[in-house]
């Protein structure tokens, strides 16, 4: 069990969403609350505790009411925080644990105690005497304690939202969502700015079950959070992985890949210190007596090895490019296959600049990258604009607008609060309306100002002087796990709209499925396949019915499926089912070929990987 003690002048919070784990609620008056001159514990459970739950509770007690007495405190809040603890112990133990803590406080105090496994959010003002920050561990009987965890966890921060218009207008978000007519922005607004739950929050969406099909799943062997691609789904992750640098190389500007490690030592000053900034989701591990962090994108190492290049302002502006696994300790109950995943790829692009006015030269050439990758799919894009100081807002307005008018869309501006040492100053999120109309952000791109003197990267400036640049972090795509699932809730809202769902032909692991009606046809079939180029097609030579391999091939989402039998061994014409029209068309296979590399048009291709014929193929369980 581990306790964060805050003496404050007063507390408040109120529940903003629930979670799958959230505790069933007697009393609904619980999902908000108040109190003045409190005790506020910040509590998480940990694995063990379940051993001796009594134990646990009595010398948690303990512990509050000695600090309660130093601090004269009578009123106490026992508020579940998960984010302590990188160990937690199951949903039933915590809040058996947490309810008779707040049952056995009772009995001497005025108790509020908040309830588990919501979203909420809060506003705490902090005494600032010496006893009002205390942080304490209770360990069940016979167990080691453990060392303090190196990366403090930052606290909450209170933000400002406003709605900036196309017209420049600066609307409050409770008026302008009175006052708008329904659509995405409107969403994110209400979600965003003031906290409430989206359209399906709860419900398991249906791309689920679909992106299964495609030997993709979590990896049970492994961590929470960890997800396994079978031989279709790594032919689709490779492919995403080339789209994603290919955008990057299309900016126009020198783009260097690199490679490295994914763990990095804590005691590097400047690793700990970009730790510390990213916050309380961090994997941490120790070896022989050394603590490291994995790295949550590619900065680590594309820093780390810049610093070390020798750079002159003729070579700037450039790019940085890796693919990059990466590991963010996400809570169970937020994990959701493809979006929250504790590990994940990052197609992680950094620009390195002269100074701010580049940056934001190329931040709008990257910004307008975000939306043409989500055109393509026929996705809106929503965006929430955070920033870190108001001298910025008021400094750059007019690009703020020229970012509203790329669509013609309305901004959602979040305002950091002053007095805290950021290291960047403006952060783009590019949201999508997902399937069951929640927001979910995808590409984001933001200005960094602070690390490339944290880390130690200069260039030499045309008067010889040495500056430190200006950095941009981009995913124009999200992470690739991300964007799997903007693909496959693309498909399941065409469903919805009544079109047949399906995948771009670029990235179908099959584009083209040739059925021959009986074994006879088969030597045919296996020759069109030779005969064909750029194309990844197979041969479904199993001994069922047309019919059924039909059907299957339709479920499979194939793009193009040709039946070869007496008729096509004798003309030049072969019947194509198309499926995103429903239409059968007869052409040439080398119409057929020119019909899908049009589809493709520049996006990356690979080779099959899987054997041509299905007959060969083991069944993939997912």
């Amino acid at each position: 069990m581990r306790i964060l003690l805050i003496h404050s002048d007063e507390f408040s919070y109120r529940v903003t969403q629930k979670t799958p784990i959230a505790e069933k609620l007697e009393d609904e008056s619980i999902k908000q609350g108040s109190s003045k001159e409190c005790l506020v514990v910040f509590s998480a459970v940990e694995k063990g505790d379940e051993k001796n739950k009594s134990y646990i509770i009595n010398q948690t007690v303990a512990e509050i009411k000695k600090v309660a007495e130093q601090v004269r405190a009578k009123n106490i809040v026992v508020y579940p925080y998960a984010h302590l603890s990188q160990n937690l112990s199951d949903p039933k133990t915590a809040i058996d644990i947490l309810k008779g803590v707040a049952e056995k406080l009772g009995e001497e105090y005025s108790v509020m105690r908040s309830p588990f496994g919501f979203y909420k959010a809060f506003i705490i003002s902090c005494k600032g005497h010496p006893m009002s920050e205390l942080s304490r561990e209770i360990h069940p009987v016979g167990t080691e304690v453990k060392e303090e965890v190196v990366v403090e966890v930052p606290k909450k921060i209170a933000k400002r939202f406003l709605v900036l218009t196309q017209k420049g207008e600066e609307i409050d978000p409770e008026e302008y969502v009175k006052n708008c007519e329904d659509d995405e922005f409107k969403i994110l607004v209400e979600r965003e700015a003031l906290g409430r739950e989206s359209p399906g929050s709860g419900e398991e969406p249906e791309f689920i079950s679909v992106v299964k099909r495609y030997h993709i799943n979590w990896e049970s062997f492994s961590d929470k959070g960890h997800m396994k691609f079978g031989p279709e789904g790594n032919l689709l992750f490779e492919l995403i992985g080339e789209y994603a640098e290919k955008i990057v190389r299309g900016l126009g500007i020198p783009v260097y890949s690199v490679r490295g490690t994914n763990m990095f030592d804590l005691e590097m000053k400047p690793v700990k210190e970009h730790a510390q900034l990213y916050g309380d989701r961090l994997y941490q591990l120790e070896v022989e007596d050394n603590k490291f962090v994995m790295r949550y994108a590619a900065c680590h190492q594309q820093f780390a090895m810049i610093k070390d290049w020798t750079i002159s302002y003729r070579n700037l502006p450039f790019g940085a490019f890796e693919n990059a696994d990466s590991y963010r300790l996400e809570q169970s109950g937020e994990l959701l296959l493809c979006f929250r995943t504790r590990k994940l790829h990052m197609p992680d692009f950094h620009v390195i600049c002269r100074d701010e006015k580049e940056s934001l030269e190329w931040f709008y050439k990257i910004h307008e990258k975000i939306y043409e990758a989500m055109d393509e799919l026929g996705r809106n894009n929503e965006l929430l604009i955070n920033l870190t100081s108001e001298d910025f807002y008021n400094r750059n307005k007019d690009f703020l607008l020229k970012l509203a008018k790329t669509k013609n869309k309305n901004l959602l501006i979040c305002f950091y609060p002053p007095g805290i040492n950021y290291y960047w100053s403006i952060n783009n999120e590019y949201h999508i309306l997902d399937d069951l109309g929640r927001p979910r952000e995808i590409g984001t791109v933001q200005i960094d100002f602070g690390n490339s003197k944290r880390f130690g990267i200069k260039f030499t400036d045309a008067d010889g002087s040495e500056k430190f640049p200006f950095i941009l972090h981009s995913a124009v795509i999200g992470t690739v796990e991300r964007y799997l699932f903007t693909l496959f809730d693309s498909a399941v809202k065409m469903k919805r709209e009544g079109k047949p769902p399906m995948l771009p032909v670029w990235i179908s692991p099959t584009q083209l499925r040739i059925i021959p009606v009986a074994e006879r046809h088969l030597k045919f079939a296996e020759e069109l396949v030779e005969q064909i180029n750029g194309v990844r097609v197979d041969i479904d030579d199993r001994g069922e019915t047309v019919a059924r391999r039909i059907r299957q091939a339709e479920e499979e989402w194939i793009p193009y499926i040709i039946v070869v039998g007496d008729k096509e061994l004798e003309g030049e014409k072969l019947k194509v089912r198309v499926r995103e029209t429903r239409e059968e068309v007869e052409m040439t296979l080398k119409q057929l070929e020119k019909e899908i590399k049009k589809k493709i048009g520049d996006k990356p291709f690979k080779e099959l990987t899987l054997p041509t014929h299905i007959s060969k193929r083991p069944i993939f369980n997912v």
